[in-house]
């Protein structure tokens, strides 16, 4: 056995730890098995030790859980050694300590003790580091290994990937994070049961008393929202509320299980009306939000925020809005990037005061929000001069590169054989600090005009899939395969059927890294009707299949709506009835059509 006596060198105490190393080592390969481990912090390998069978516990005299048991004497020995080393030390420090005493002030002897007496406290350090390393590894190896056993505390658990840790009145313990299911070490991924799905609430929030709009006990009439998520639990709700004079309030909420913790009302800005607001979060936690300042020929603004890190988790610090376009009146949209980038696209058209159209065109700002939360502006491009561009939407089909789908129209009438950019779809990517636009945009349905609202998503790699409203009253959706050098778009399945009648407005959401059957989900509002949504397949030549209604809870008619995809595959979901109300669902895998479920 083991025993971790006084060391004074670095060196010497990372020896003991080899030792201990080529101790497990050895007891493993007794199994028939071997085991590296990592180090602290850096996820022991957990795939090698969760993978270990049951016969691996035995040792060659058959005595089952062999391997916990020598574990369980290292632990032993290790607290035993730390304990010597500690006595050691403290002997080392009073004889130091009364020899000090007695030299003569600023002597050459008073200088060396007091150099050996920091040694002394500096080697004890080292000490105490390698011997809490040396119990991370011991505990997470035991609970791996399956035994009923808890650390101190969370500082001696490495947990697995899509798990945490939990305190309990047992002490500390990996647990898988929720729509996972494991042992705290290795977690795979299930369709989220019902615990896993909130219902239907509305979003409140303690108003500050410094926020100039109404008290949070008056009603709140909403008009437009917009919803943003990162991590493993964190969402941010971004709403134009028409009971305060039009202007933005943001929210962020954490959720916690089944439920959502809402953090304060914030108002974006006092003196700005925000009329299609817009949000997007980076995996930090840094936003980028967007709006006009009126419904038509308005000026469009951009900010950036960040999770404040010093204190109310729930609540973002925002910089000043910055002006970004002229002329607005349709809903820009922002698609997060890379590095903390944000690509904003907006469409600009320039009139006479007799209301003479003189210029028109589609544009892309590269914005960065940098540490601290204030945004800067790289450059600004065009990618589309000289047609009337609306109906915005795009996707990031890679960290550094995103499709737009657009709206492109003559500003004079076209005669009859001319094709129609209508459903127009365009590559931009990012080249360090600038953007890069494709010059050779595609159409869909070149022969028809008269096309409405669209969005895209990502469903697998290089392959998006378009989804619009189309001119006889009906809702499509076209496969795109984008080439990942040369960035030609092909279609692959063209103006697919997914449901008759005309909507308001549409809503993709991208279900490309969820690691299943590569499949589409869409949300549309039809007049006069409960909101609805349809999942459908892809199959592996890029055509839509299996399409299904899905049946979930709102069972009412909205104004607006946004989602947002969080790390466990759940989807975080806010919208605003046409009472105003703005609410907000968790949902699960089983709450959007079953996707897991749709088969070869």
């Amino acid at each position: 056995m083991m025993l971790i006596g006084m060391c004074c060198s670095q060196s010497c105490l990372r020896q003991q730890q080899l030792f201990l190393f080529l101790a497990v080592l050895a007891s493993l390969a007794c199994g028939g098995r071997s085991l590296v481990l990592g180090r602290r912090h850096a996820s022991p390998p957990v795939s090698a030790l969760a993978s270990a069978s049951s016969s691996s516990l035995r040792n060659p005299d058959g005595k089952v859980y062999a391997i916990v048991d020598l574990l369980d004497g290292l632990q032993e020995s290790a607290g035993e050694g730390l304990s010597a080393i500690a006595k050691r030390h403290q002997q080392e420090k009073e004889r130091l300590g009364g020899a000090l005493s007695q030299v003569a002030e600023g002597s050459s002897d008073q200088s060396l003790l007091t150099a050996a007496l920091t040694q002394s406290d500096e080697d004890f350090s080292e000490a105490q580091v390698a011997a809490t390393e040396v119990m991370d590894y011991i505990y997470t190896a035991k609970a791996m290994f399956g035994a009923n056993t808890t650390a101190p505390s969370c500082s001696y658990l490495a947990c697995g990937i899509n798990a945490g840790c939990v305190m309990d009145a047992a002490g500390a313990r990996c647990q898988c994070n929720p729509c996972f299911v494991g042992d705290g070490f290795r977690c795979r991924n299930v369709p989220c049961t019902a615990d896993g799905t909130a219902g239907m609430a509305t979003i409140p929030g303690v108003e500050p008393a410094t926020n100039t709009i109404s008290p949070s006990e008056a009603p709140v009439e909403a008009a437009e929202i917009s919803v943003a998520t990162w991590g493993q639990d964190r969402i941010a709700v971004f709403v134009r509320e028409v009971s305060n004079d039009n202007r933005g309030v943001l929210v962020l909420g954490k959720a916690v299980g089944a439920e959502v913790t809402w953090g304060q009302r914030q108002l974006v800005d006092p003196s700005l009306a925000t009329f299609g607001p817009v949000l997007v979060a980076s995996p930090g936690g840094r936003l980028t939000l967007g709006f006009r300042d009126a419904a038509k020929d308005g000026v469009g603004y951009l900010l950036g925020g960040h999770v404040n890190t010093m204190g109310n988790e729930l609540q973002a610090v925002l910089s000043a809005p910055q002006q970004i376009a002229q002329a607005q009146e349709h809903r820009m949209v922002l698609v997060q990037l890379q590095s903390s980038r944000v690509v904003c696209l907006y469409a600009e058209t320039h009139k006479t005061q007799a209301g003479r159209l003189t210029a028109a065109f589609g544009g892309a700002a590269l914005a960065e929000v940098v540490s601290g939360g204030p945004l800067r502006i790289l450059g600004k491009y065009r990618f589309e001069e000289g047609l009337v561009v609306s109906d915005l939407a795009a996707v990031a089909l890679t960290p550094s590169s995103i499709v737009v789908g657009y709206k492109a129209k003559n500003r004079q009438k076209v005669s009859s054989g001319e094709p129609s950019r209508e459903l127009s779809a365009v590559w931009l990517g990012m080249d360090g600090a600038e953007l890069v636009i494709d010059p050779h945009p595609i159409a869909l349905e070149p022969e028809r005009s008269g096309m409405q609202a669209r969005d895209l998503s990502l469903v697998a790699k290089d392959t998006i899939v378009y989804t619009y409203i189309g001119a006889s009253k009906v809702i499509k959706a076209s496969v795109i395969h984008v080439d990942p050098h040369s960035h030609q778009m092909t279609i692959l399945d063209d103006a697919h059927e997914l449901e008759q009648g005309t909507a308001q407005y549409l809503h993709s959401v991208s279900l490309a890294s969820s690691g299943q059957i590569p499949a589409t989900f869409t949300i549309f509002q039809k007049d006069k009707e409960p909101c609805g949504a349809k999942a459908c397949r892809i199959s592996a030549k890029g055509r839509i299949a299996d399409c299904r209604a899905v049946a979930w809870r709102t069972n009412q008619e909205l104004l607006d709506i946004s989602a947002g995809r969080l790390m466990d595959g759940r989807f975080a979901v806010a919208y605003v009835d046409t009472q105003g109300s703005v609410m907000f669902q968790l949902l699960g895998a089983q709450d959007h059509g079953a996707m897991l479920d749709f088969g070869e």
